[in-house]
């Protein structure tokens, strides 16, 4: 349920929250991550990551099948039990995306929320500038269902976010 053929989803770790600490501070990972300004997260808050649990919140480190190493975050969230919804997302390091990983990665993830947690519907957001990720969701079965019109600025410009949703019997390639 937690591997797949090159990566595995494991509890974040303490020695995990340097490395995402510094990865927000870094743009290729913060523009496509967070409509937040860029910075390093700081202490507090990347200690919550591992020191907070909550039926709501499923949050997991991504490592690769043979050793350690922290290639990123992803997780399911905001879980509204009573309606079988969650919010899901995913961040690969900057020197870790595109070469496969968030695929298997957000498979993985459908597949813990439908099989194991019982959900019904996932929904994730995503800025109209991350080609890369809504190829990725499209690829899995997600849906368009709607766009936040000019939702952020960055560098002077205005940009969309979309909204994606898939439920359970839409599951492709799982």
């Amino acid at each position: 349920m937690f591997s797949g053929s090159k990566i595995r989803l494991t509890a974040m770790r303490k020695e995990d929250l340097p490395t995402y600490r510094l990865w927000n501070s870094i743009e290729s990972f913060g523009r496509y991550y967070n409509s937040s300004p860029i910075r390093e997260e700081s202490e507090k808050n990347a200690n919550e990551l591992v020191d907070s649990h909550s039926d709501r919140h499923f949050r997991f480190a991504i490592r690769p099948l043979d050793s350690e190493e922290f290639l990123g975050i992803c997780a399911i969230e905001d879980i509204v039990w009573s309606h079988r919804v969650a919010w899901v997302s995913i961040a690969l390091g900057p020197h870790y995306q595109g070469k496969g990983f968030g695929k298997e990665t957000m498979q993985l993830l459908v597949n813990y929320a439908f099989n194991e947690l019982n959900l019904h519907r996932l929904q994730l957001t995503v800025f109209s500038y991350n080609t890369g990720a809504i190829k990725l969701y499209e690829s899995i079965g997600f849906k368009h269902e709607g766009t936040y019109r000019e939702f952020l600025q960055r560098d002077g410009k205005r940009h969309d976010m979309h909204l994606y949703g898939l439920l359970t019997s839409e599951v492709v390639l799982i």
